[in-house]
């Protein structure tokens, strides 16, 4: 993955929790109920960032956490510790070539990183890979106003947010159909709806 992207958010590491998320936060409840946490399912985030979302999950799921930038995963080290998560594991992991086996996880969850990445297609392939046959894929991303106008202004700066490591503008559809996954509940979060929560069943085949 990008080394400028990991020494973008290894700096953002610092005011990420206070910065982004209080914006994020409606976002990641939405995501975590609709994700439906079952007792002993293993779960994997990728690019678990600061950890917000740790608390939330319930103290009998298997939670694998991985990111990138090391300094954001030490923040999620601490709140490890505070909540006294024993269910949580966290691993300083490239997202494009996972370490984990194939049909791991019963559920995995990609929140802000499918527009931040070099390679997004590969990114989901490697979901797909580590994610049970049958098992659920969950994607939050920032996808932009439905508003005509803000929309072209964001994408006539979708450069600069990429350089930023805010993202850049992607067409979310095609993407997941290149990767043969069907959407099958999705709904708009986060402030103006600038977000699409999307949830995949991984009942597709690997190309």
């Amino acid at each position: 993955m990008s080394e400028h992207i990991k020494r973008v958010y290894s700096l953002y590491a610092w005011i990420y929790d206070g910065f982004f998320g209080k914006i994020f936060e409606p976002g990641r409840y939405a995501a975590f109920h609709m994700m439906n946490v079952k007792p002993n399912e293993t779960i994997l985030e990728v690019g678990l960032g600061t950890g917000l979302s740790l608390p939330l999950y319930p103290k009998s799921a298997h939670v694998i956490g991985i990111d990138i930038s090391q300094e954001m995963l030490n923040k999620a080290e601490v709140k490890k510790q505070y909540y006294t998560l024993s269910n949580v594991t966290l691993y300083n992991m490239d997202a494009s070539s996972m370490t984990f086996a194939d049909n791991t996880f019963d559920k995995v969850i990609a929140s802000h990183v499918i527009t931040v990445v070099p390679d997004p297609l590969r990114i989901l392939h490697e979901i797909k890979r580590v994610c049970k046959k049958d098992g659920e894929i969950f994607i939050l991303n920032y996808a932009g106003c439905n508003n005509r106008l803000i929309s072209r202004f964001e994408k006539f700066i979708s450069p600069c947010r990429d350089k930023l490591g805010l993202g850049k503008h992607i067409d979310l559809d095609k993407l997941l159909r290149g990767a043969h996954l069907s959407i099958v509940h999705e709904q708009r979060v986060n402030f103006l709806g600038m977000c699409r929560l999307i949830k995949c069943k991984n009942n597709s085949v690997l190309i």
